[in-house]
């Protein structure tokens, strides 16, 4: 009886992969969507509260698509491929997404949400240092989704009984970013590091980057996004996220 037991559930677990990435390519679609309606559609100016929503709703489910991957991984192959949480580019995703789950430090702000919950005034425009990564690749570029430096450092300050995350996976992420530049970087602008925003695009493309080869002949879905997403993240060059593309400038949202 439990010899059947076990086959039905390799059975049923079979393609657990194919469909965790499906959620995870139209996430994708939805946050690229979500963000091209709030500034190039100009969603932002007629209601800001919509088109910010959208670009955190789209965020999060992101990021909860990856920790989907991760557990549909071992669940369906019975081990992971690799180390999620001794890998730069996994971690850092997983770190963020469980931040927002657990409301750990702010959720892991947006600089969208951010200002609206900071600025004395939305309409009045305060300066940020704004840090992005580059690729290596002529003419490669993502968009722009800026979370906050101060938010994520503080989770990874807190005691592992609060943030479960191992201190060497914290150190990991450190390194990953390079985050000690910071600091530097707020100096140079006169300006507090609580003010230094990160572009987590392009660390959500490395770590699809990672993951996504390792994977590739259960990513088997239907839709042009999976299929599209599927056969991107298998080739892409990742973002350099030790050197960095910086710029200082003002930042405000209407009412």
């Amino acid at each position: 009886m439990q010899a059947l037991e076990g086959k039905r559930n390799i059975v049923a677990n079979t393609k657990l992969i194919e469909h965790s990435f499906e959620e995870l390519a139209q996430s994708l679609r939805i946050l690229l969507e979500a963000d091209w309606r709030a500034n190039q559609g100009g969603l932002l100016m007629v209601d800001r509260a919509e088109a910010v929503g959208n670009i955190e709703t789209a965020l999060t489910a992101v990021l909860n698509g990856f920790h989907s991957l991760y557990d549909a991984v071992e669940k369906q192959l019975g081990t992971n491929p690799i180390d999620w949480y001794k890998t730069e580019e996994l971690a850092i995703i997983l770190a963020i997404r469980n931040a927002r789950h657990h409301n750990k430090a702010n959720k892991i702000r947006s600089l969208y949400t951010y200002h609206a919950q900071e600025a004395d005034n939305l309409q009045h425009m305060e300066q940020y240092v704004l840090v992005d990564y580059i690729t290596p690749d002529d003419g490669a570029d993502t968009f722009d989704v800026y979370i906050s430096w101060d938010d994520l450092n503080k989770l990874l300050s807190l005691p592992k009984a609060e943030s479960r995350i191992n201190q060497n996976t914290c150190d990991l992420i450190k390194e990953y970013l390079n985050s000690s530049k910071h600091a530097e970087y707020a100096n140079h602008f006169e300006l507090p590091e609580s003010r230094v925003f990160i572009n987590i695009v392009p660390l959500i493309v490395n770590a699809a980057a990672t993951i996504v080869p390792l994977i590739k002949q259960h990513c088997n879905g239907d839709s042009s996004e999976s299929e599209a997403f599927s056969s991107h993240f298998s080739s892409v060059v990742k973002a350099d996220t030790h050197n960095h593309d910086v710029n200082c400038g003002p930042f405000v949202l209407p009412k």
